[in-house]
């Protein structure tokens, strides 16, 4: 919420769902979070600054969030669209899905790191606002990780590897954007309801989606 801070308080509606700290989290002190997708092929966005620092129509356009790419090309004028357009040409974003191929990654190694940081969580992306998961996750078709690109459960892999070194695995779940899920334009501004999937169909989506990571993954 410190993202919005027009709006610092949660709703009424939400408060159903606060609850007490977890004890192991209170514990843990340092956690690694982690984002990776097919954003992390063009691996591009401006150094510009945090949000709230500027305004909302100036920071979408100039985002300096790699992971915010697909968004960020879809707004007529912005830096980003040029990288895109100078480097890839015609390429659409949905090629770098295939175009991710992740042959160098090795979740042992990867957790190795966490693990002499002191970490005591790792939290993965699961599914980011680009829409693609990282697990064969339901109604998701062709568009996960399993069947494309790395061709890879990499939930699971991250999630072995970090049990197997008593690390705390958390999931992260991109649920209040997706800009695949609806044709909607790009958010070029204020995040209002409009410019995000806000009805029955995509909170089943969703909803599906979490079930799914929660019996499969069984995160803490």
């Amino acid at each position: 919420m410190d993202q919005f801070p027009q709006q610092p308080v949660r709703p009424e509606a939400y408060r159903r769902f606060e609850h007490p700290t977890p004890d192991w989290y209170a514990d843990a002190k340092l956690g690694i979070f982690v984002h990776w997708g097919p954003y992390s092929v063009p691996a591009w966005a401006e150094p510009i600054g945090p949000l709230g620092a500027f305004e909302p129509e100036w920071w979408m356009m100039h985002n300096p969030y790699a992971e915010w790419y697909y968004n960020t090309i879809r707004i007529e004028g912005s830096p980003a669209r040029q990288h895109q357009l100078d480097t890839y040409g015609s390429l659409d974003y949905e090629q770098f899905i295939d175009t991710w191929q992740a042959e160098k990654f090795d979740a042992e190694a990867v957790m190795d790191i966490v693990a002499a940081t002191g970490a005591r969580y790792f939290v993965p992306t699961t599914k980011h606002h680009d829409g693609v998961t990282l697990w064969d996750a339901p109604h998701t078709g062709d568009r996960n990780t399993v069947k494309r690109g790395p061709k890879r459960d990499l939930v699971a892999e991250f999630r072995d590897a970090a049990v197997k070194r008593g690390i705390t695995f958390g999931v992260y779940y991109s649920g209040g954007l997706d800009w695949h899920f609806s044709n909607l334009p790009p958010i070029a501004g204020e995040i209002v309801d409009t410019l995000r999937p806000n009805d029955s169909d995509y909170a089943d989506y969703a909803f599906d989606h979490v079930i799914d990571l929660v019996d499969r993954y069984q995160p803490q």
